[in-house]
This record gives structure tokens, sequence and C-alpha cells, in this order.
């Protein structure tokens, strides 16, 4: 007698050569096993740059027209990047921190990043005085 259920063949029995089936609830409990495994979620966290704990600094050691491009050198370190103007340099200093959260799934994936930049930009005359700065630093997690 014929069953009314369906049944999706698996293998051969070697010894009778019946086919042997197994059910379709066997087969859909798999395939969420093997999709409940294969998903997953992720938090992650990148950083890039100088790290930036310097703003008391200088906002409490610098003085347009007086502090020299070497004081700035002195209190910050080396800069990301140097550029140089017809009669100025300007020191730039930047600090990148990205963070995110993603479900990961076999049909749908959802990503949430997000980046800040902490930076600060330094004018220096031809005598590497310095004429002018500003910053933005974000407030530190926690």
């Amino acid at each position: 007698m014929a069953s009314c259920v369906p049944q999706i063949p698996i293998r051969r029995n070697a010894a009778s050569q019946e086919l042997v089936t197994v059910a379709p609830l066997r087969v859909t409990t798999l395939l969420i096993v093997a999709a409940l495994v294969l998903s997953g979620c992720v938090k992650f966290e990148a950083r890039r740059g100088i790290e930036v704990a310097w703003h008391d600094q200088v906002v409490n050691n610098l003085k347009l027209g007086e502090s020299t491009r070497d004081d700035v050198l002195a209190l910050l370190g080396p800069p990301s990047q140097v550029i140089a103007l017809e009669k100025e340099t300007v020191l730039y200093y930047l600090f990148e921190k990205t963070e995110g959260e993603a479900a990961i799934f076999i049909l749908y994936n959802s990503v949430d990043i997000g980046t800040l930049y902490d930076r600060a930009i330094f004018f220096f005359d031809e005598n590497d005085v310095l004429s002018d700065y500003s910053t933005k630093i974000h407030a530190p997690d926690g």
C-alpha cells in the first residue's frame, strides 16, 4: 500500500537494494538547522590614524602667533599628513574610528556601519609660526 506522504530518496540499502527514504519533516528540520548554523551576528570595530587624546593640550598650550611647528610636533607627535602650500605649511592629524554590527543570514543580510573622524589641522606661516588651527574631536565612548 502506497503512503500518502511524499518521500524523498536519500540512498539505497546495500543488502536489499530497497530505496531508503526520509520524511519531508526531517529534511525541513535539517534545512532549518543548517540555516541557523550558517547564519549569525557580527560586531566589529576598526581604528586608524593617530589616536586623539590631546584636545586639551592643543587648547591650553598652543598660542596663535607664538607657538611654532616644533611646539606642535613636540605636543602631538608626527602628523597624518604634511601639506606644503606656497607660503604656509599645514600639519593634518586624523583619527578614524569605525564601528558596526551585522546580521548575516542565508536570504537576508543587514549591516550597520558608523564612522567618526577626529581631526586637527594646523597652519604655519613661512617662519613656521602657528597662524591658525582647527579641531573636531568626538566625545569618547563610555
